[in-house]
């Protein structure tokens, strides 16, 4: 018998770390992070705005970037 493991080898998933997306609700500039427990969309903040300095912010969306695929790639010598 095989194991699913001997078959697909050892290759374990990465690890997704999601990004919590701001938007400043006195200049509306929109900024990223990386998510916090208690995260949720539509949430405000009181965190510092990176360019106006404003201290109101609301969390408008909450995203996991996908890892580049690396099927298909010719490794050259």
């Amino acid at each position: 018998m095989f194991s699913v493991k001997s078959v697909l080898g050892n290759r374990e998933k990465p690890i997704l770390t999601p990004l919590t997306y701001l938007k400043c609700l006195s200049c509306e500039t929109i900024n990223s992070r990386p998510f916090k427990e208690g995260d949720y969309v539509f949430k405000e903040t009181e965190e510092k705005c990176p360019k106006c300095g404003g201290t109101k912010m609301k969390i408008i969306g909450i995203y996991v970037k996908e890892p580049p695929k690396e099927a298909g790639k010719i490794k050259k010598l």
